[in-house]
């Protein structure tokens, strides 16, 4: 039976582990992290400890296998058997079918592999009996919401404009990500919220005080400085959709902040709202007194169709980007 990663992990979320598992594809990480998953949902700690097995194909010996599969634990009453790199296994692939075709009550079987073909005899014992899931690299758009969520399953926070700038520095690759949330986590200590001065010590990514700097120009209608460090950016190969997400981002919180200064709210509070260190708020509330009510409602609907012409348009994003920097600066 074939099905798709998040209802694997939502079968996983409901404690229901299948005795059968056969996963396909080049993203390491997640194969790994479900691999854990199964392993702490089927096994007890005792048994994680004695009857866990992990196999690789290109040192597979059948008998060994075999023995696993039919013995039953002396320790406990599960085991889990995970054999990586099937696609490596130098054993007539009938001997496979008939071990899938039978029931084995006391072991929990995981199979990995980068491809195989579900149209052979093998493939299509496995489609039948087991739960065969592909495991594809996530796609750019992707990635910034798994780091949010990756940063939440730690009890801490993060931006999701501060989440595309970790995928823009790192790309997919899930375990160097995690690499460095972790670096991060350690030199947060306590702190709950990732900042962007977290990410420049931590990371040593000069760049990323450029984009803070780009809304800060921005916001205070420097023209020059704010054309100046957008080249910069560009350059330096950030994405121009990221850069145009950062600016939604910094004019909602204007708009918010001006909204929260006409109801009286105080500083602290300001900065709960805004989910913003109370050190920038000064900084936002200055910058909303530059701006009218009419003018960031004009702004939010440049800045949808500045979104429709970079994802759409044959114009060079370098050229829609300054053309915005300048109406607002000129606003």
């Amino acid at each position: 039976m074939q099905v798709k990663y998040e209802e694997l992990q939502n079968r996983l979320n409901k404690k229901i582990v299948d005795h059968l598992y056969l996963f396909l594809g080049e993203e390491k990480y997640l194969i790994e992290e479900t691999i854990q998953r199964i392993k702490k949902a089927s096994l007890s700690p005792e048994e994680q400890e004695e009857n866990f097995h992990l196999l690789y194909g290109d040192e597979f010996e059948w008998d060994i296998f075999l023995s696993l599969a039919y013995t039953r634990p002396f320790i406990g009453k599960k085991r889990l058997i995970v054999l990586r790199g099937l696609d490596k296994v130098k054993v007539d692939n009938s001997r496979l079918v008939d071990l899938l075709k039978k029931k084995h009550p006391y072991v929990f079987f995981i199979f990995v592999t980068e491809k195989i073909d579900l149209r052979t005899k093998l493939g299509k014992t496995f489609t039948e009996k087991a739960m065969v899931t592909h495991f594809y690299q996530l796609f750019e758009n992707q990635v910034p919401p798994w780091i949010v969520q990756k940063v939440k399953k730690s009890a801490k926070n993060i931006s999701f404009p501060l989440a595309q700038i970790i995928a823009q520095m790192v790309g997919n690759n899930l375990s160097r990500i995690e690499s460095e949330l972790t670096k991060i986590f350690l030199y947060m200590g306590d702190e709950e919220e990732i900042t962007q001065d977290h990410l420049v010590v931590v990371s040593g990514e000069t760049r990323i005080f450029s984009v803070f700097d780009l809304m800060k120009y921005l916001g205070q209608k420097q023209k020059e400085a704010s054309l100046k460090t957008l080249s910069k950016l560009l350059e330096e190969g950030v994405f121009p959709l990221v850069l145009l997400s950062m600016v939604v981002r910094q004019f909602r919180q204007i708009y918010l902040a001006k909204s929260f200064i006409q109801k009286g709210k105080k500083t602290p509070e300001i900065a709960r709202s805004l989910g913003i260190p109370m050190m920038f708020v000064g900084q936002i509330t200055e910058q909303a007194k530059m701006y009218s009510y009419n003018q960031l409602q004009l702004f939010f609907e440049q800045l949808l169709e500045i979104d429709r012409k970079l994802k759409s348009s044959s114009c060079p994003p370098r050229l829609i980007l300054e053309n915005l920097v300048i109406q607002i600066c000129n606003s």
